[in-house]
């Protein structure tokens, strides 16, 4: 039913005609490319209304999703910065490069991993066939503020990085400490301790103030200038991403006694795999800061909003708003109390959907929507398809052109994967996300999901072990035997579970 090929598609003869072949010194006739990426940010922006029951102001991504082709089913490689990052620019899923089985730190340390030492960016690319190539903020992974900043950027790549390839961001002021660290909470029990990474509240400063607001001035003087060549230009927004300290104008769209919890379901995980996670979310239950939490990440998301259209109102009214492609995309998502869980790293739909829109002139229609499964993957070979380029080999994803001419065209489905470390032992799970189901396999133990969105677009029934449903699963690993060949099923009911005679998994001794 599903394949995995990572041959990519054939060029139009419209696109090879008018676009012409590769050359060193490109025509100024060739178009630019503007890739923005969003931290952290999920499918709460307006225009996905991912949480149905609070309106998120988002008006200059909303703005941009109008006039672009949006892709409402988009996924990620992994539910975490560092190995999504590696695989998006790199075109290489982390699942086949190794590079899952490593949170890393500081320097480029991602060219070690097996499948990556030669391959070519995104951004080399680009440069090798005459663009020039402009960064600035977080495109690969950094040790973000108020963390020590450093860069994964490999400098070469680049004709220019601000605030420099080995600092990919300027530094972060901080809320004050009484407001981040409040006295009625339990600060020395909290996640990350007293002084750690956990924290939200309004910073008490204008816009200017703030580390992405330079990133865009940037990149906006940029916009101003001449380029002699046709520019790949990266520009990376930190926020969403936490530490949720925003300015104040940010928190009052969002009153407290107005913020509504996103929709959930008591001991959820009964049926499900436990991530390791939950102390998280029971922390902020216990302490009163649900609300709070969520009332952070909204005014976090309306500020990268901010952001994102002073960047768009400089290209409108610039030289090259005819003539660039502009791709807006997040690394992962984030859950903000779904599946008993606050952050990140799961498996689940709330940790993979992202938004993705392509605005591609002459080419994307204004108002145009695709509905079917794409990845994150599949941004590398369609920029090079819209170029006129021919895709690279080792890409793993494919070029989303046919369904820019139809949204209907259909898709594969995509994978995501990722390697627990908060559980009592490693484990390495991969998602397959088709047009109707969700399918989990958690490699360490066996443990399986199965999820369909007609009737559960929650994810709160776990139907994998339905006797009825052993077809769709085969269907789905399928799709994984594609990728990694060697990957092994265990059918047995993992440790700690047992299934009943209607097929229910159950958590023993919960």
């Amino acid at each position: 039913m599903f394949g995995f090929n990572k041959k990519g598609l054939a060029l139009s003869f419209f696109f090879v005609c008018y676009l012409g072949h590769a050359q060193v010194h490109l025509s100024r006739e060739k178009p630019n490319i503007l890739f923005i990426a969003v931290d952290d940010l999920n499918d709460w922006v307006g225009y996905l209304g991912g949480h149905s029951d609070m309106k998120i102001q988002t008006p200059n991504i909303d703005r941009l999703a109008s006039s672009s082709m949006i892709f409402t089913n988009a996924h990620t490689p992994s539910p975490a910065c560092a190995p999504a990052r590696a695989a998006i620019l790199t075109g290489v899923h982390h699942a086949r490069s190794g590079v899952e089985n490593v949170h890393w730190g500081d320097g480029p340390e991602w060219r070690n991993f097996p499948g990556l030492k030669n391959v070519e960016t995104l951004e080399q690319f680009f440069k090798n066939r005459g663009y020039k190539t402009m960064g600035a903020g977080k495109i690969y992974h950094s040790q973000a503020p108020p963390w020590t900043p450093t860069s994964q950027v490999e400098p070469d790549n680049w004709d220019f990085y601000y605030p420099s390839p080995y600092i990919s961001h300027p530094h972060q002021i901080r809320a004050p400490k009484d407001v981040i660290y409040p006295k009625n909470v339990d600060n020395k029990g909290r996640p990350g301790g007293e002084n750690g990474w956990w924290t939200w509240g309004p910073i008490p400063e204008s816009d200017e103030k703030m580390a992405d607001y330079h990133v865009v001035d940037w990149a906006n003087y940029q916009l101003g200038q001449e380029h002699e060549n046709p520019f790949f230009m990266a520009i990376g927004v930190w926020k969403p991403h936490d530490p949720w300290e925003v300015p104040q104008k940010y928190f009052d769209l969002y009153p407290l006694e107005d913020i509504k919890l996103p929709t959930y379901k008591n001991n959820d995980l009964e049926d499900a795999f436990d991530h390791g996670r939950r102390w998280i979310y029971k922390w902020t239950k216990e302490n009163n800061q649900w609300e709070k939490v969520v009332q952070a990440y909204a005014a976090a998301i309306s500020f990268s909003d901010a952001m994102v259209g002073r960047l768009l109102n400089t290209l409108e009214n610039s030289q090259y708003a005819q003539n660039t492609i502009i791709v807006l995309w997040s690394d992962h998502g984030m859950h903000m109390g779904e599946k008993e869980n606050i952050e990140k790293f799961t498996l689940w739909e709330d940790s993979t959907r992202v938004p993705l829109i392509i605005s591609a002139p002459g080419v994307t229609q204004k108002g145009s929507v695709c509905h079917q499964p794409v990845s994150l993957m599949d941004i590398y070979p369609t920029l090079v398809d819209l170029i006129g380029f021919d895709i690279p080999e080792h890409l793993d994803g494919h070029s989303l052109l046919p369904q820019i001419k139809n949204p209907l065209e259909r898709t594969i489905p995509v994978i995501s994967s990722y390697r627990f470390s908060w559980t009592k032992k490693p484990v390495t799970g991969h998602a397959v996300r088709s047009e109707r189901y969700r399918y989990i396999y958690y490699v360490d133990g066996g443990l399986e999901e199965l999820y369909d969105h007609t009737t559960d677009p929650y994810e709160w029934d776990n139907i994998a072990y339905k006797k009825e449903n052993r077809k769709i699963i085969n269907e789905h690993r399928a799709v994984l035997l594609d990728m990694l060949p060697k990957l092994t099923w265990s059918n047995k009911i993992p440790d700690g579970y047992r299934v009943n005679k209607e097929g229910n998994l159950h958590r023993e001794n919960q």
